[in-house]
Formats: C-alpha cells, structure tokens, sequence
C-alpha cells in the first residue's frame, strides 16, 4: 500500500475569545502551521511556518496535544498524519484586524473561539472540531486519534 506520512505542527492562536484560521483559498480551513523537515524540532518548526505564513514571529506556548487522522484517497494512497498543536501568540495578531498572508495561497480569518462556530467553520481534521476549546482550555494534553485500538 501506497502511504503518505506527514509530521504537522499546529497553532492554536486565541485573542478576545477569538481564533485564529487559515484556509486554502478556495478550499478547506485548518489551524496555521505546516509540516516539520527532518532534523527540526516541533517548536521550531510551527514558529518557523507561522512566520512563513504570516510574516510575524509567534511565541510558541504549552503543548496541547496531539491529533492522528488517516484517510484513503480515490487513489487508494493512505494519507497519515500525525499533528502536535501547540498555544501560539503574537502581539502582531489582533483578533480586530485579520493577518495578510504572505503565501499566495493562503487567508486567514478569525471565528469565535467555541465548538460550534468550529463546526461552522469546518475546521480540518473533522475529529479535532470536538476537542480544540477543552485542549485549550484544560490543564492537560491528550493524543486524538481516528486509528482503532
């Protein structure tokens, strides 16, 4: 079989009860962040992409947890993914004024921080709509995962 493996870091960025999302344009929304390059750890990594992404440095914050999705593409291919989502901020990122990406194809906006507006907003991966307010709000972390045990 045929398997694509990503390792992917996540920012979980909250200002005046607000969240912030990056979309594909024309396609899907998800937390900010990227894959991490071999070699390079997982804070370094997302302030790397959040600064690719946005053009400002973020403080990378508390680890939140981790989210292990998979699916099967019309192809056949297994697609896994393996995200670490952490607390981010800048002082740069106001909940008022939304960030310009410096990616082409990329926007950002921000939506409520609640489970519903999540939903809403069909933030990607689906398994991660239910957990993102309690991870961020809880004094744990937890391993998400849409394998069966």
């Amino acid at each position: 079989m045929n398997i694509l493996f990503r390792n992917i870091v996540r920012a979980v960025i909250v200002h005046d009860n607000k969240m912030l999302i990056a979309q594909m344009k024309g396609a899907h929304s998800f937390l900010p962040g990227g894959g991490v390059e071999p070699g390079e750890g997982a804070k370094n990594a997302l302030a790397r992409e959040l600064y690719e992404e946005l053009g400002v440095e973020c403080q990378i914050g508390r680890f939140l947890g981790v989210v292990e999705t998979h699916r099967t593409d019309e192809l056949g291919r297994l697609h896994h993914e393996v995200s670490h989502l952490f607390v981010a901020s800048s002082d740069h990122l106001q909940s008022h004024n939304a960030p310009n990406s410096v990616e082409a194809h990329l926007e950002f906006y921000w939506i409520e921080f609640s489970t519903d507006s999540i939903k809403r907003n069909n933030v990607l991966p689906t398994v991660l709509q239910e957990h993102i307010v309690s991870l961020k709000t809880a004094n744990r972390s937890e391993w998400i995962t849409t394998f069966e045990l």
